[in-house]
């Protein structure tokens, strides 16, 4: 495989193997180097690790310590999350399966490219450490790798999870509710559009008095030129309809107040 220009990406690597094409974090370049020539991908390497810890969902993401070189200073207690890209769609998965459509720009690199470019504008999302691509025939499949965040809860969890005590759980609702807003608002700003802005979508982690949020899953992303500030309300309306259906499916119901933290952070 010819890596090309369209697999360039300032800060990374492209490791290249037979079945395989990853683009890597200088400091990730010799775990994914050792991953490929042991014949695994990236997720399936992660899911044998002794240390991996599952994050359950329509696949596992897991969890491990940061795989950096020996000499690098960043490791200690980093971890890493090891994400398979799976379908969703109940037709098109029973279809395809983990399979895509091959071409020009993958899941995997257009990931990449909105998360730094995200990053590079003030849009607060987990680094990229590698991103990998296995074609086969016309379709492939894909990993992404992220540092992982720690003392963080998605939105679903934070807004409907009952059992949640202390930060993040329902006295927080509000605080919460107002950080995805300022984050969406932060978005619309700098161009980034996210067009699977669930609340699955929205990390908060939970450090002093008010939340951080963090924008995850950026293959959804579509990125602007800069100065070029991209919808607001169509994010916002996407998002409301995702919790709308948390509280049909938890029977737990958002606050009039609760929405009113939403509506004032979008409005600034």
């Amino acid at each position: 495989m010819s890596t090309g220009p369209e697999w360039t990406c300032p800060g990374y690597e492209v490791v290249e193997h037979p079945g395989a094409r990853v683009l890597a974090r200088a400091s990730a370049v010799a775990w994914v180097r050792f991953v490929l020539e042991s014949g695994q991908g990236l997720h399936a390497a992660a899911s044998g690790d002794r240390s991996a810890s599952p994050i359950e969902g329509r696949l596992p993401v897991f969890v491990i310590p940061a795989k950096v070189r020996e000499h690098d200073d960043s490791s200690g207690s980093a971890r890493w999350a090891v994400r398979h890209y799976a379908r969703g769609g109940r037709i098109v998965s029973a279809l395809l399966g983990d399979r895509y459509l091959r071409s020009s720009r993958v899941r995997p690199y257009r990931e990449t490219l909105a998360s730094e470019t995200a990053r590079a504008r003030g849009i607060s999302t987990p680094r990229v450490m590698a991103a990998a691509y296995y074609p086969r025939g016309f379709f492939y499949r894909a990993d992404i790798v992220t540092e992982f965040i720690p003392d963080a809860s998605d939105l679903v969890e934070t807004l409907f999870d009952s059992r949640r005590k202390g930060p993040g759980g329902a006295a927080e609702r509000a605080d919460a509710l107002r950080a995805a807003g300022t984050l969406l608002r932060a978005m619309a700003a700098a161009g980034i559009r996210h067009r699977d802005m669930n609340a699955r979508n929205i990390l908060l982690e939970w450090r002093g008095a008010f939340p951080t949020p963090h924008l995850l899953d950026l293959d959804r992303c579509t990125v602007e030129p800069e100065g070029r500030p991209t919808s607001l309300a169509t994010m916002v309306h996407r998002l409301q309809r995702s919790i709308r259906k948390w509280e049909a499916h938890t029977g737990i119901r958002i606050t009039e107040k609760e929405w009113k933290s939403l509506d004032r952070a979008v409005a600034g």
